[in-house]
């Protein structure tokens, strides 16, 4: 059996470090990179020095600035991280033609059948990283390992801008004394439970029996953590391509503020289901079921669904389920957070198209979708949206894609 090849790059500290280099006043100085600044925002991505001083992306503004008080705070460009980005996608594909972008800052790379052809795997990986540091000035580090889990685990053993590779016959070494954590796909929530057992090292987690895990975890998460810790992972490289359908796709929006207000809910409820809508049209996408979630000001959760009769992708409709969805959720705490999703999802054209009112609104929402795409996002926009502050203050440094909403929504 041919042993696979996996190379993961994943850029340091992209944001910001594409700022640093746009910006050279910011080089070398502790940099955080967020939302809307006057918005409660998180922390996308801190520089290197800004980690020396304890500053984790998620964290909030006000305590990252309180950890490193003389950090300079930079709004995020979404659409120019993702530019540079493609560009060095378009590097990698020279090497193989498997290639998995993971998200918005790293990609997998089977070069199984390929490596050959360039010298081997750390020819190609020290070949990428001169040329992503050449033309793009920017620092990205790389790993190497026989599947996408070691290849992951890898590329974050030597930062900034290291390669490294990990050899199959190194594996057991490697794992013995790692915190659990470092591995991806053991979160917070594994990690605690483990710890709670005095188990806080792979080496460790080995020691448990598949039987035992599965007892305490079920027979899904029970397997994967036995397999984890041996670093066995047989997941393949995805190719874009060959990417399953969408199953949901949503967004979300955290308040400037705590609200009670109904018209400041709807309004915002409002502007996400008419993004929700433009996406769903975008990929020739339409839902049957709507959810909506509800984060109130002491970080209680709700979530509700409605499943309709005929699929949806006009964000009136939308909002419309979502302000019926709403009708029935308590309104006893001021409002953090709302989010809107769209699932069951089916593709191409509906029977109901062709009905002369339908045809006519679809027109005009084409008509919209053309101006916006040409013009930039909410050129054209609903009247009622027009002077609503908290709806025009909507900003998401990461997009939710349809992937992460399916495997994470409610939030």
């Amino acid at each position: 059996m041919v042993q696979r090849l996996i190379l993961h790059l994943d850029m340091d500290a992209f944001f910001a470090s594409v700022e640093q280099r746009t910006d050279p006043r910011l080089r070398g100085q502790p940099v955080l990179v967020c939302g809307n600044r006057h918005s409660r925002t998180v922390v996308a991505t801190a520089s290197y020095e800004a980690r020396a001083c304890g500053v984790t992306t998620g964290m909030s503004l006000p305590e990252a600035r309180a950890r490193c008080p003389s950090a300079m705070i930079v709004e995020g460009h979404p659409a120019k991280y993702a530019d540079l980005f493609r560009q060095v996608v378009r590097m990698m594909e020279r090497y193989s033609p498997v290639l998995e972008v993971f998200s918005i800052d790293e990609a997998f790379m089977d070069l199984t059948a390929t490596a050959g052809r360039f010298g081997g795997g750390l020819a190609i990986a020290r070949a990428l990283q001169h040329e992503v540091g050449t033309r793009l000035g920017l620092p990205c580090s790389i790993g190497l390992g026989p599947n996408k889990l070691l290849a992951k685990l890898a590329s974050s053993l030597k930062k900034p801008n290291g390669i490294t590779e990990i050899r199959p016959e190194a594996v057991p070494a490697i794992l013995q004394d790692l915190p659990v954590g470092e591995l991806c796909g053991i979160g917070p929530a594994f990690q605690e439970a483990l710890r709670g057992q005095g188990i806080t090292t792979c080496g460790e987690l080995m020691q448990l029996t598949l039987r035992r895990l599965i007892e305490q975890f079920g027979a899904y998460a029970g397997t994967q953590l036995h397999q984890l810790a041996r670093g066995i992972d047989e997941r393949p490289v995805v190719p874009l391509d060959d990417t399953p359908a969408a199953q949901s796709m949503g967004h979300l929006h955290t308040l400037s503020h705590d609200a009670e207000d109904p018209a400041v809910i709807r309004a915002v409820l409002l502007e996400l289901a008419e993004k929700v809508g433009r996406r769903l049209r975008a990929d020739g996408a339409a839902g049957r079921t709507v959810t909506v979630t509800v984060r109130y000001r002491d970080f209680t959760t709700i979530s509700r669904a409605r499943t309709l009769p005929e699929g949806l992708d006009d964000g009136d409709a939308i909002y419309q389920a979502g302000c019926r969805i709403l009708q029935g959720v308590p309104c006893s705490s001021s409002i953090r957070m709302i989010g809107v999703a769209v699932s069951s999802l089916s593709y191409g054209p509906r029977q109901t198209w062709w009905l002369p009112e339908v045809v006519r609104r679809r027109r005009l929402l084409a008509a919209c979708d053309r101006v916006n795409d040409r013009f930039g996002e909410a050129t054209l926009r609903r009247g009622t949206l027009l002077g609503e502050p908290e709806a025009g203050r909507h900003y998401q440094l990461k997009r939710y894609t349809a992937h992460a909403l399916s495997r994470s929504w409610p939030a």
